[in-house]
């Protein structure tokens, strides 16, 4: 039986160092695998500096990138992908990106629609449709898994309890971590059963208690080096405040929370709000049990 042909004997990855753009590796993996193909990785740097000036292009060197693309290939020749790596400096990076195509006769392009910003604006401006439609070549696009993660905070430990593991799985896909504290006022039942919970500092927390302990969470996972944002939300309803924020916000992937707390009122109450948001939230749930 004679062989199949091969549609595609080169491969194009374009990157920019972030691991949402690398994402799209693994893709271009399995394409050159099953087509025999040579994978072709492109880190393509941006030069924002006027022609002439002195100054020197700002982020990695070319011997960083250079760097950079050997470790990525090395993995890839291990898993017995043929690879060669490529770093340009360039103030045109669509135009870099078609000669690149051209001159390396590539096959196919595999490209994640994510990175340090959105990776198919950053190569081809405002006029994305439009450059996409001229591309020589066929062009896969890869969404990352994770784009935001969102860590649901109410004042207790219990609730922080959650905040490492929403950090492992930012790191891993490069995804933004949303600290999110609903503020529950003095008055309100969710206060009351605090208090009821043996937890009467959360009850009686001023907003700007609450707001100050916030601040300080994202800048202890600001200085290690994740992208964070805090968003302080006042709401009667914890669950359906968590609900409503992930619905009206572009691009959350999971949500990770803590189930509950030590003691059979606490463990009531946060288990209670778990439920609702597994029940209701438009994405997947991640339940971090806060005695482990």
């Amino acid at each position: 039986m004679p062989a199949s042909a091969r549609i595609y004997s080169r491969v194009l990855v374009p990157l920019d160092g972030s691991s949402a753009a690398e994402f799209a590796i693994r893709f271009g993996m399995d394409l050159a695998s099953k087509h025999e193909a040579e994978l072709v990785l492109l880190y393509l740097h941006y030069l924002p500096m006027p022609e002439g000036s002195p100054a020197e292009p700002e982020g990695l060197t070319l011997g960083q990138m250079d760097e950079y693309l050997e470790k990525l290939q090395k993995d890839i020749r291990a898993a017995g992908v043929r690879v060669q790596g490529q770093a340009v400096q360039t103030r045109d990076l669509s135009g870099a990106l078609l000669k690149v195509i051209d001159a390396e006769r590539i096959s196919v392009m595999v490209i994640s629609t994510q990175g340090r910003t959105a990776l198919l604006r950053w190569l081809f401006g405002s006029g994305v449709e439009k450059a996409l439609t001229s591309l020589p070549v066929p062009l896969l696009l890869v969404r990352p898994m994770y784009q935001k993660v969102v860590v649901p905070l109410d004042g207790s430990r219990w609730s922080e309890s959650a905040i490492p593991r929403a950090a492992e799985i930012a790191r891993v896909h490069d995804a933004e971590v949303i600290l999110l504290h609903v503020y529950q006022t003095k008055g309100g039942d969710y206060a009351g059963q605090w208090a009821l919970a043996g937890q009467q500092e959360i009850a009686e927390q001023s907003f700007e208690q609450a707001q100050e302990e916030l601040v300080g969470l994202r800048n202890r996972l600001r200085y290690e080096g994740l992208r964070v944002r805090d968003v302080m939300l006042r709401g009667g309803n914890p669950a359906q405040t968590i609900c409503d924020f992930v619905e009206s916000e572009e691009g959350i992937s999971m949500i990770v929370m803590s189930t509950h707390g030590r003691t059979g009122i606490a463990r009531w109450l946060m288990g209670s709000v778990a439920q609702s948001v597994i029940k209701n939230a438009r994405c997947p749930v991640t339940l971090v049990h806060p005695d482990k």
